[in-house]
């Protein structure tokens, strides 16, 4: 049991750590163009213990965030599966986008290993 906790806590923090994906765009232009970077507005994050991630989980979430038309990217991380899926959620605003984050959160606390951050 300690040692779940201890790999859950892990996970946590790494997936809290890398919060910041960034992707970097150009405007079209001079060779100066500005920069800009877009950052999760929330991030679910997909772990696992030696079985793979929660694929039914993984299923319903995206299927919340496809629903939703929302932009986002997602990046694999290990061999079993693990992911990160990155939501800048600029198309939400104010209590929508609370709501949306409050819909994974619940849905990620039925998942196992399954978590779900925010700035």
């Amino acid at each position: 049991m300690k040692h779940l906790l201890i790999i859950l806590i892990s996970t946590l923090f790494l997936s809290l750590g890398a919060c910041k994906a960034k992707k970097k765009t150009e405007s079209s232009g001079d060779n100066n163009a500005a920069k800009t970077e877009i950052t999760c507005a929330a991030k679910v994050s997909f772990g696992s213990m030696g079985s793979g991630i929660d694929a039914k989980k993984y299923d319903e979430i995206k299927k919340i965030i496809e629903d939703k038309k929302v932009k986002y990217t997602e990046k694999t991380m290990g061999r079993e599966g693990e992911r990160e899926i990155c939501l800048p959620l600029t198309e939400l605003k104010g209590s929508d986008k609370t709501a949306f984050i409050d819909q994974l959160k619940k849905s990620a606390s039925a998942g196992q290993l399954v978590s779900v951050s925010s700035n």
